[in-house]
């Protein structure tokens, strides 16, 4: 057995509900898989008790010192399933067990929980960089692969409709975009090192990414194109990366919408044998988004892995279309896709 660190944001309803369960936590989920990472936080407004994952609004009730929160997530199949979370609140933490509720078979099983009250780490100022340089193969698990994040009453609008067979990047051979390879990406990764720069090569759509580490701005009128512009900084041997100038896309296969002023931030920490990766990827846009979405990945070390060259056809998508007579629909909805 192994264990999934997520961190929540827990609402309750009713005159039931126990204070003591305000503030952020951080859970340790015991499961039959891979470590799975998140962020969570508790807010009370008035009477009223709001919870979001990773972003994410979830469905919550308290009674006394017990409580319920359900998350919803995604496999790695697209199968959508809820985690049930039973907790007790025991002092200054949370135990308890979850439950899996899909329609369909999911890997993840039923298993146990405990939470403690959670700081954030304060990172030092000073540069420390490290060597990360090389090929990183993407880990298993991570985080609770949040399906559902808080739009804003605009991205409501927009995102209402949404069909993934249509609407979707990938399925056209349009870029999904530096938000999705990222934090979504099931492809190795290559870095490459500079004194000034890193640079990124990712298998997925054989996209090219710089990474300035020398303190500049964009230069003014610079396009918005499918991986931006990045510029980084060491905070110890911590390396932030701020991305702006994309292009308009969406988050994941939900088809969640990304406007052309989002700003997205990666961190990443090595691990002390520098064989792991960790990222935690927050994308800023509250034209859509009126929380952050958060997902947390992990990437391995592995020499052996090639680059393969990315292929792919968009005519077999055109061509399913004109068969099935769907082409005039297609066109009609071009104001759904970016």
């Amino acid at each position: 057995m192994r264990t999934l660190t997520i961190l929540f944001l827990l609402v309750a309803h009713g005159v039931n509900a126990n204070p003591g369960f305000e503030g952020d936590w951080k859970l340790d989920i015991t499961t039959n898989s891979a470590p799975l990472v998140g962020v969570l936080k508790v807010e009370r407004h008035g009477d009223e008790w709001k919870a979001w994952v990773e972003g994410g609004p979830a469905p919550v009730t308290v009674d006394g010192d017990r409580i319920t929160v359900d998350v919803d997530s995604r496999d790695i199949r697209g199968f959508i399933f809820i985690m049930r979370l039973h907790g007790t609140l025991d002092g200054g933490g949370i135990s308890g067990n979850y439950s899996i509720h899909a329609d369909a078979d999911v890997p993840l099983k039923p298993g146990t929980f405990v939470g403690e009250r959670y700081e954030p780490s304060k990172r030092p100022s000073e540069s420390a960089p490290v060597d990360i340089s090389g090929i990183w193969k993407p880990g298993p698990g991570v985080d609770i692969r949040k399906y559902s994040m808080d739009l804003t009453p605009k991205a409501e609008e927009w995102h209402a409709g949404y069909l993934m067979h249509y609407d979707q990047p990938g399925v056209r051979c349009i870029s999904p975009g530096i938000v999705a390879m990222v934090a979504w990406g099931g492809y190795p990764f290559e870095v490459l090192e500079n004194e000034n720069r890193l640079t990124f090569l990712y298998e997925v759509d054989s996209e090219v990414r710089r990474i300035f580490l020398d303190d500049r701005e964009p230069p003014e009128f610079y396009p918005p194109s499918s991986v931006g512009y990045s510029i980084a900084r060491w905070e110890g041997s911590t390396l932030v990366i701020e991305t702006t100038n994309m292009m308009p896309n969406v988050r994941d296969f939900r088809g969640e919408p990304i406007s052309e002023n989002a700003m997205m931030q990666e961190v990443y920490t090595l691990s002390e044998d520098g064989q792991r990766l960790d990222g935690v990827i927050t994308l800023h846009d509250p034209e859509n988004y009126e929380r952050p979405p958060v997902r947390r990945r992990h990437w391995v070390r592995d020499p052996e892995i090639e680059i393969y060259p990315y292929e792919c056809d968009p005519d077999s998508f055109y061509r399913q279309m004109y068969n099935e007579g769907n082409l005039d629909m297609y066109f009609e909805r071009s104001k759904r896709r970016m």
